[in-house]
């Protein structure tokens, strides 16, 4: 009677984690689909581009390809495994699980920060691409007045040495 005790109260314990599990699961992906819910998780208003996608804003992780920290990882079957193996320790692998998501939140809004500041600099190579080929064109311009001014000097000379005779 006692083992099955045990085994009830085994099932049950894994019946409740499965459920944690899954409950942290629909918030871990609610909080991806909509980062104004967390913080944390808060992209600035500032439209940047990707690497991976031509469109302006962010790409979401499910697009970036090879992508390892995607929030649609099920990580369900190894945090049961761990607790099965260790339940003293679960509390401090949820609390190690809590901080590396802090942490991986940190360095998104990081990465967003960097792109953005990526894309101004791109932006600004642009333009000033531009304005050196406006420059460059101005100088042609510029080069080939003073040789039409050479060319009259010569003949404007050449009439007053005339005239001077």
């Amino acid at each position: 009677l006692d083992e099955l005790d045990d085994d009830d109260a085994a099932q049950k314990e894994r019946n409740r984690e499965d459920a944690i599990t899954q409950q942290n699961t629909v918030q871990n992906e609610a909080l991806a689909s909509d980062p104004s819910a967390s913080p944390l998780l808060q992209d600035t208003s500032r439209p940047v581009t990707s690497r991976y996608k031509s469109s302006a804003g962010p790409a979401s992780e499910e697009e970036v390809p090879g992508n390892r920290y995607s929030a649609r990882t099920d990580r369900s079957g190894y945090s049961r495994h761990n607790r099965e193996a260790n339940p003293a320790g679960s509390g401090a692998l949820e609390r190690r699980l809590e901080e590396l998501e802090r942490e991986l939140a940190k360095e998104r809004q990081e990465n967003v920060r960097l792109l953005k500041i990526q894309q101004d600099k791109d932006e600004m190579i642009g333009k000033l691409r531009e304005e050196i080929d406006l420059l460059n064109r101005d100088l042609d311009d510029i080069e080939d007045e003073n040789e039409q001014l050479k060319q009259e000097n010569k003949t404007l000379l050449k009439v007053v040495g005339q005239l001077t005779r």
